[in-house]
């Protein structure tokens, strides 16, 4: 198996799948009551949290304020794609 983090920090869109992936994990085996806007919170803190690690780590090779915007969009369409999904098979 090829666990290559870079591929995380490609597009917005794959950033927010990863985040989207590890919510929806931490919703299942590790704080259960996680709903509303404490999801949104949670996806938007892993967001910056990713955009700080890819900006001090070797995959971004963007300014600080660019990269933290870059997470925390990612987090922002995590939340809400999650959300959208969510709508669409009428959960």
């Amino acid at each position: 198996m090829d666990f290559d983090i870079a591929s995380w920090f490609a597009s917005t869109a794959a950033l927010a799948a990863t985040i989207g992936i590890v919510v929806a994990f931490v919703k299942k085996n590790i704080y259960t009551a996680l709903d509303g806007w404490k999801t949104i919170a949670v996806s938007l803190a892993l967001g910056l949290a990713a955009g700080l690690a890819g900006h001090f780590g070797p995959w971004l090779d963007t300014p600080l304020v660019d990269s933290v915007v870059f997470g925390v969009t990612a987090g922002f369409i995590a939340s809400g794609g999650w959300d959208f999904v969510k709508g669409l098979l009428g959960k």
